[in-house]
């Protein structure tokens, strides 16, 4: 057969044949396959290409796959594998032949009250499966929810729209977003947050949708429905319908609250509440529109099943005689089967006694299915306690004794109410119940985000940081800013932003700034007295030290401790140190000695020699000076005759030494 569609033909990861195409939607296209390794058919829902090349939403529809797969409910569509071949990202599902309940309502218009009922008790008891495992839907709407031939009720894509919400692709197809938005709950167009009470939401609307045969918000955009979801109530069904039960009216109105906290908390919630109207349902006339085959009563507690089922009538057209089944997941609800005596017409009986009865059984049935319900779908869970305001330890005993797991979590909480150190919060929140043996996530208050801020000006830079960081400031948070200050102390605090007694925020920037001090001048070279005005003015100590150089002048600064550019606080002592010009060496003693003898020491000392001779003297017996001299001192030696012998003396030799 020729298709114009590449992958029917193809084979899939070796593995799936895909034999024809079933539909197309704004996400994905659906195929029927043959698994050749399991010799089976089933459904390959194909992600579109443009999803596909998304990295972040192939790895979360991985993810959402793997969580799906292990969801099995009787309602719920089941995913046998997921995989990738050729950058065709695809998930293996159970097969349903039949059709959607979209379908249904196209073909029929809208449904009896009974026959609506019945749905959507089926599509709630898979989402209360999903609910319970932790899991919401977030994309309820009639295209989800398949009909097998035999009238079963099953709810598909479970996940497949968080993988999609969350990709970089986004819902931009408009007819994706138009069929979506009709059952988007306001929390999910505000915030872009769903939970449970996401899914009641959208079971609601649905169940109006079934009543009326339209939706309760239409209009020619996504954006005009998402405003009416946000800010008009549901209409009640009756206001089309007169004589529609006013239990019904109210299912609607109830799950289709615009707050969320005024809906069921859950599908398992909202079953209850369903099963319990449906049981005080009267049979509809065979000949009411759009009227489903006749709705069979509970099986009996006796008998062999593993779950008693509701059992209402067909699926669509061609199916009349099949049946649709709720699976309850092992609720008993017991009793005898329901006697209705319009099915007898010869019993002997008096009407106003059968009516009774009928009552009667009636209300019975409803408190049966109403008990066993509320304990199946809530009675048996365990709320979450009240531990906010309590120590960790208080919580954790209180937690497990309600048979749940305690979790502290590494991620603490600002909180106005409660102390820092104690419990602020849950999740789930406080009241919710869970199964036993489930985690319970405890988060810790930080104390409140805003605080008073305290007086830091005047003190020491270090005190003022622990000071923020013990208010609860983080390090990364504190800005640290230096300015020079000759009327403050070196670390000093100056000003702090926000100021002493203002609020500030624990989660922004707090600046705090500090004296550097004086930055120390560089006088290296100046003159003793221009150095000490200098540094007087700036309101500093002078200590002055005296040290020989042959370099520097004397007189002038040599060097300065502390060095040029340090910081210091007013009145600290600067030491210069300053030339007492250059050094003086010892002067030889040369008395006695020949002049001769006595010009060559003074000479090697590093000293200028004049000689005086008195009557032609030879040695010395006298010089100027004596002790220490700076280097080239002129030393002037004395030298007379000694007794030595003048005759000896010649002139032109005294000359030359």
């Amino acid at each position: 057969m020729r298709t114009s569609d590449p992958l029917v033909g193809a084979t899939l990861d070796r593995r799936y044949f895909v034999e024809s195409r079933i539909a197309g939607g704004g996400m994905a296209t659906v195929y029927v396959a043959h698994d050749l390794r399991l010799d089976r058919r089933l459904a390959l829902k194909v992600m579109h290409p443009s999803l596909a090349q998304d990295p972040s939403f192939v790895q979360r529809f991985i993810n959402e796959a793997h969580s799906v797969a292990k969801l099995s409910h009787p309602n719920v569509v089941q995913v046998f594998d997921q995989g990738e071949d050729q950058g065709h990202v695809f998930l293996a599902m159970e097969y349903v032949p039949g059709q959607t309940l979209r379908d249904l309502l196209k073909a029929r218009g809208r449904l009896a009250p009974r026959d609506a009922l019945n749905v959507t008790a089926s599509a709630l008891a898979a989402l209360g499966a999903a609910h319970q495992a932790g899991m919401v839907h977030r994309d309820v709407k009639p295209e989800n929810v398949l009909i097998s031939q035999d009238g079963r009720v099953k709810v598909a894509d479970f996940g497949l729209a968080r993988a999609v919400e969350q990709s970089n692709q986004g819902l931009t197809r408009t007819g994706t977003l138009m069929g979506t938005a009709a059952y988007l709950a306001p929390e999910q167009i505000e915030r872009g947050v769903a939970d449970a009470r996401s899914d009641v939401y959208a079971a609601g609307i649905m169940l109006y949708e079934l009543l009326t045969g339209g939706q309760p918000h239409t209009g020619e955009t996504p954006i005009a429905i998402a405003y009416q979801h946000v800010n008009e109530d549901v209409p009640r069904p009756s206001h089309f319908l007169p004589g529609l039960p006013p239990e019904v009216d109210a299912l609607v109105t109830k799950a289709t609250e615009r707050d969320p906290r005024y809906r069921p908390s859950n599908a398992g919630q909202y079953l209850a509440k369903v099963l319990e109207v449906l049981g005080t349902l009267p049979e509809a006339p065979a000949e009411s529109p759009g009227r489903m085959a006749p709705v069979a009563a509970p099986a009996p507690a006796a008998a062999t099943m593993t779950a008693p089922q509701l059992i209402a009538g067909g699926a669509g057209p061609g199916t009349e005689n099949a049946t649709m089944v709720v699976d309850m997941d092992g609720v008993d609800l017991g009793g005898d089967d329901y006697d209705d005596d319009d099915d007898y017409p010869g019993r002997d009986r008096p009407r106003s006694s059968r009516n009774l009865l009928m009552v009667v059984g009636a209300a019975a049935l409803a408190l049966v299915v109403g008990v066993a319900g509320w304990w199946f779908l809530v009675g048996q869970f365990e709320p979450v306690p009240d531990v906010v305001g309590m120590s960790p330890e208080a919580a954790s005993e209180q937690i497990r004794g309600a048979g749940l797991v305690f979790d502290l979590s590494e991620e603490n909480v600002y909180s106005d109410e409660v102390a820092a150190g104690e419990v602020s919060g849950t999740d789930p929140e406080v009241g919710e119940r869970l199964s036993p043996g489930d985690e319970v996530a405890v988060f810790l208050s930080k104390g409140p985000q805003s605080v008073t801020m305290p007086e830091l000006v005047g003190e020491d830079v270090a005190n003022a940081l622990k000071a923020l960081e013990d208010l609860g400031f983080e390090p990364d948070n504190i800005v640290q800013e230096e300015q020079d200050s000759p009327d403050h102390e070196q670390g000093e605090v100056m000003a702090t932003v926000p100021e002493a007694g203002a609020e500030a925020d624990r989660e922004e920037t707090v600046t705090v700034t500090f004296s550097s001090g004086i930055p120390v001048p560089g006088l290296a070279g100046e003159e003793l007295e221009e150095a000490e005005r200098i540094l007087t003015e700036l309101g500093l100590t002078v200590e002055v030290v005296e040290e020989a150089s042959e370099s520097i002048d004397e007189g002038k600064v040599i060097t300065q401790e502390p060095d040029t550019g340090t910081s210091v606080g007013p009145g600290a002592t600067v030491t210069l140190t300053v030339s007492s010009g250059p050094p003086e060496i010892e002067i030889p003693d040369v008395t006695g000695e020949s002049v001769k003898d006595a010009r060559k020491a003074l000479k090697d000392a590093g000293f200028k020699v004049e000689v005086e001779r008195i009557l032609g003297g030879r040695e010395v017996a006298h010089q100027s000076h004596t002790g220490t001299a700076p280097k080239d001192t002129t030393i002037t030696i004395t030298a007379t005759p000694g007794g030595i012998d003048l005759g000896d003396f010649d002139e032109d030799d005294d000359d030359e030494d």
